[in-house]
């Protein structure tokens, strides 16, 4: 029920999906947002077709630094607008759509976890 909210909110006013280009030059769309009760999660899922680890496309390495700013500039902001408060956030680049929970061998996926403190999104290493 609240990742409906913070989608409404994310989305009011907008038609379709909002791309957002990233430091790296990666653009991405936001894609879901999947609420966990237990642990307190956020988990923000984005469609990043041009990363490949294969380096065809942009490797992780090329995208690091993009977590911390969809985290700090787009996650946390939605989910304060929404009256929300997690523990974590989750970001997720997906280079096509993925269920989650699905076993995908052939889709490529970055995921980086942030604790929220103090209004901040700090990186947790896994």
């Amino acid at each position: 029920m609240k990742a409906f909210a913070i989608l409404g909110m994310i989305w009011a006013g907008a038609a379709g999906a909002q791309e957002i280009v990233l430091p790296s030059g990666l653009t991405v769309t936001l894609h879901d947002v999947i609420m966990d009760a237990a642990p307190d999660v956020a988990r923000f899922r984005f469609l990043a077709p041009a990363i490949d680890p294969a380096g065809a496309g942009l490797t992780y390495q090329a995208v690091a630094g993009d977590f911390q700013v969809l985290c700090d500039t787009y996650a946390l902001p939605a989910l304060v607008q929404a009256g929300q408060t997690v523990a974590e956030i989750v970001i997720t680049l997906m280079d096509r759509p993925v269920l989650f929970g699905d076993i995908t061998p052939e889709a490529t996926q970055y995921f980086e976890p942030f604790g929220v403190s103090t209004g901040a999104c700090i990186w947790e290493q896994f």
